[in-house]
């Protein structure tokens, strides 16, 4: 009977765990911020927590990481999946690449909600009256035209935009904050589909890499004689 108890608590703990929301927010006033949220938790992305500074790295150190090969860059690696498979092999990997990526994407952005979406933009109209009417116009014009297509995307309850514009300020101001959110398990799901979709190229990546290291290294020994 316990160890039945102990494996409905792990499920449920799971259960919990893979359908609680990532929830993504975004700041902008003066500074802007990018955060995530999972259950009781916040983690920073931008700007990161304060660093502590590092030590400068010794002349020891410096020697040794010099002296170790460097990776392959990933340009490096695309054009020798270039040589390989000519420009018409090339294009057809990129072609299917940015397909699965998009119907990833898709999928993805079905399952987004918009949780929260502020807008507020105050046009300065200090200095000249009459521009700043006319900006007025065409700032509203795209201002709520755009957001007309998010909402038409992604419904959201929460919203708010609103233009103005201030006769009595110089600058202009923009204050945005929106939050977005999607289910943990729908995210595990379409990257492992996503990761699973990829692995052909992923390999190709990997021989292109090993490919230039033996000639790397084949150069280095021919140096060496």
């Amino acid at each position: 009977m316990i160890p039945l108890l102990i494996l409905g608590g792990v499920l449920v703990v799971a259960a919990v765990l893979l359908l609680a929301p990532v929830r993504l927010e975004v700041t902008f006033r003066e500074e802007f911020t990018l955060s995530v949220r999972y259950l009781f938790f916040r983690f920073p992305l931008f700007p990161g927590e304060d660093q502590e500074e590092q030590e400068a790295p010794t002349h020891e150190e410096t020697a040794s990481k010099e002296g170790e090969p460097s990776k392959p860059s990933l340009g490096q690696k695309l054009r020798v999946i270039l040589r390989r498979e000519g420009l018409q092999g090339f294009l057809q990997t990129l072609k299917e690449l940015s397909q699965k990526v998009g119907n990833a994407s898709k999928k993805l952005l079905k399952q987004v909600r918009l949780k929260r979406f502020d807008l507020y933009i105050c046009l300065g109209g200090e200095e000249d009256a009459a521009a700043a009417a006319v900006e007025y116009g065409q700032v509203c014009g795209v201002a709520y035209t755009a957001c007309g297509i998010v909402f038409g995307l992604l419904p959201c309850r929460k919203k708010s935009v609103l233009v103005d514009l201030d006769y009595s300020s110089r600058e202009d101001r923009v204050d945005f904050s929106g939050a977005v959110s999607i289910r943990v398990l729908f995210l595990l799901v379409q990257g492992l589909i996503l990761l699973y979709r990829m692995l052909p190229f992923f390999r190709k990546l990997q021989a292109a890499e090993d490919h230039i290291e033996r000639i790397s290294r084949m150069r280095k020994q021919g140096e060496t004689k």
